[in-house]
């Protein structure tokens, strides 16, 4: 046996050889594998090189094949992957990329397949309010939970006793096609009229229809070698988009929205490699708006830091646009919507991880966009003609502006350097804040309206699913400022300091509200939607759960466990699979997790009522 493990030799670093794993192993999350050396004798240097002139001349001849086999039109859906990103490799690997089985990882997330689904929920629940395996967070989790039961909870122990069933019975989950195909010509001609027709560009600017029509035009897709990547990898993500958000469309129903977005994808070693314009932008964004409803947000991370560059050097951060720009007000406008668009994604994940933002607001112009829809309509909550002209984004600016202004006052690490009084101050304020965005809807729109048990079911009726987003939005911020004021230590009660009620009730309010609100609107949460929700729904199920573990004689217990056990409802074994049959993991995750934080409070609950019985 070797020395030391896999880890541990790739890293070329001392192996303890600790058993189950070493501390390596240990800290990565990995298996601790020590793989046996080979007993074959090395071969001879002159072996070796002419193994490698072999070799080379094997590559040769592929790289010769393979460059007559890009000459084929993208039209006619043959250009490989591999073929796109300028490698070579074997028929036998092309064969291989294009029937790829769910161990196999593509461009494309997919959480159908067990593995991705794990880790996943893995990274969705760290920022949920668990934190990460190893941070002071997750182990005051599991100390609350073993000073109220007696039990002793890991994550990661449960996931594993939760997969294993799982992998015995087969259910390892379905990969969905990972073939890369380019959109026909006339499918991308049916996406681009939609979209300048339907006015979607209000929720989405991230494509100019009137450039994109040229492309369509030009041919762009059918010639590659006197196309930019940006062109072509535009009309691929586009289509993407379309038809996957339209996906029931019947004009839509023989599209494969992965295989073109794998299409774009390949192309993007080849757009950062060339001069930034307008179209490099929108293929990014395109292709990061594709892929953060997939479940591995981080991959959109990479991709929104491309973007994020791209806009400042072509001047969008600033509303005077560049002299080349000026020239043009509408495309410089559509650079600033573009922009926008960058900025709500980077919030949403600076807010969700409690880091930094990729965009400094202090060197940015904020104002919001003239054709912004600043003063709340039915248009913001439910589903109502849309106007390319009239700006709405997927969810409302003045929620993204606000979650800036969370972090950089209450959780960035400036922010925990300010006195207990002024934190205090800044909650207070950013509260206020949060409220008069609240005024400024109409009031039957108002979230209120909707977070309780008693709303009339026609409420719900026609609201649309960016009415469902800006209410879990508020929620969300809600809890988020009042979450930095648990901190407060004991020597300064909030309660005379802050003219507001205690944050620990508001907090609690506003996970109550968040779920009672998600229950009532179950109907949109499917394997398409999850991992939009999934964020406000574990954070609100963790934050309730923690209320219920630390006051398990609460009045109000009863009812709270019947509120989580309807949470738990919405992704029940029935409903564990999608539209085509195929079983969907992270429900199965949720629905487990969920029973078991409502088993531990309920052990709490007992332990507690034994105890003042017991007195």
């Amino acid at each position: 046996m070797r020395s030391a493990c896999d880890l541990c030799r790739v890293r070329k670093i001392r192996c303890d050889r600790a058993t189950p794993a070493c501390e390596t192993c240990q800290l990565a999350g990995l298996p601790c594998v020590f793989t046996p050396q080979s007993g074959q004798n090395r071969k001879g240097l002159r072996q070796e090189l002419n193994d490698s002139q072999a070799r080379i001349q094997q590559l040769e001849e592929a790289l010769a094949a393979a460059q007559g086999h890009a000459q084929l039109t993208p039209g006619g859906n043959d250009l490989s992957t591999t073929a796109s990103l300028g490698s070579v490799i074997s028929p036998e690997s092309q064969q291989s990329l294009a029937t790829q089985d769910s161990a196999t990882p593509g461009l494309v997330p997919d959480t159908h397949c067990l593995d991705t689904a794990l880790a996943s929920f893995r990274w969705h629940i760290a920022y949920c309010g668990l934190g990460s395996p190893l941070s002071t967070t997750r182990s005051a989790f599991y100390s609350n939970i073993y000073q109220r039961t007696k039990c002793s909870f890991d994550l990661d122990d449960f996931l594993a006793e939760l997969t294993q069933p799982l992998l015995t019975q087969g259910l390892k989950g379905t990969r969905r096609a990972t073939t890369l195909k380019w959109p026909p010509l006339a499918l991308v001609q049916k996406c681009v009229t939609y979209y300048a027709n339907s006015g979607l560009y209000s929720l989405f600017p991230f494509a100019d229809a009137e450039a994109l029509q040229i492309l369509v035009t030009a041919d762009v897709l059918n010639h590659p070698e006197t196309s930019r990547a940006a062109n072509r990898a535009c009309l691929a993500a586009f289509t993407a988009n379309i038809t996957q958000m339209h996906r029931h469309d019947p004009m839509f129903r023989d599209a494969d929205p992965d295989a073109y977005a794998h299409a774009a994808i390949s192309l993007v070693p080849g757009i950062i490699t060339e001069p930034p314009d307008t179209r490099t932008v929108e293929a990014i964004m395109m292709i990061a708006v594709f892929i953060c409803p997939l479940g591995q947000p981080q991959y959109a991370e990479m991709l929104l830091g491309i973007a994020v560059q791209a806009l400042y050097n072509l001047g969008a951060h600033r509303i005077r646009p560049s002299a080349e720009l000026s020239t043009r007000p509408q495309q410089s406008n559509h650079l600033r919507a573009l922009f926008w668009l960058a900025y709500g994604m980077d919030h949403e994940f600076s807010s969700r991880k409690a880091q930094p933002p990729l965009i400094n607001d202090a060197d940015c112009d904020l104002d919001l966009p003239p054709a912004y829809a600043l003063r709340s309509s039915a248009k913001h909550f439910y589903f109502k003609p849309l106007s390319s002209k009239e700006l709405l984004y997927p969810t409302d600016l003045r929620l993204v502006l606000i979650k800036g202004r969370i972090y950089r006052l209450l959780y960035s690490a400036q922010s925990q350097n300010y006195s207990e009084i002024q934190r205090l101050q800044y909650i207070r304020e950013l509260d206020h804040e949060l409220s008069d965005i609240k005024s400024e809807y109409p009031v039957e729109y108002r979230p209120d309206a909707f977070a309780t048990e008693d709303a009339p079911d026609y409420l719900f009726h026609d609201l649309s699913i960016r009415g469902v987003s800006v209410h879990l939005e508020y929620y969300y911020c809600l809890g988020k400022i009042h979450g930095a004021g648990l901190t407060s230590s004991q020597s300064f009660p909030l309660k005379y300091i802050s003219p507001l009620p205690s944050s620990e009730e508001i907090c609690y309010e506003a996970a109550r509200s968040t779920l009672i609100y998600v229950n009532r609107v179950k109907h949109y949460i499917n394997y398409h939607t999850f991992w939009i929700h999934a964020q406000f729904v574990l954070t609100a199920v963790l934050t309730l759960f923690h209320f219920l573990i630390l006051l398990p004689t609460k009045e109000t217990f009863t009812r709270d466990i019947q509120i989580i056990e309807e949470i738990a409802r919405i992704f029940e074994p029935s409903r564990q699979t999608d539209e085509d049959g195929n079983f969907f993991p992270p429900f199965h995750f949720t629905h487990a997790f969920i029973m078991k934080l409502i088993s531990l409070a309920e052990t709490a609950h007992t332990k507690a009522i034994r105890a003042t019985d017991d007195r």
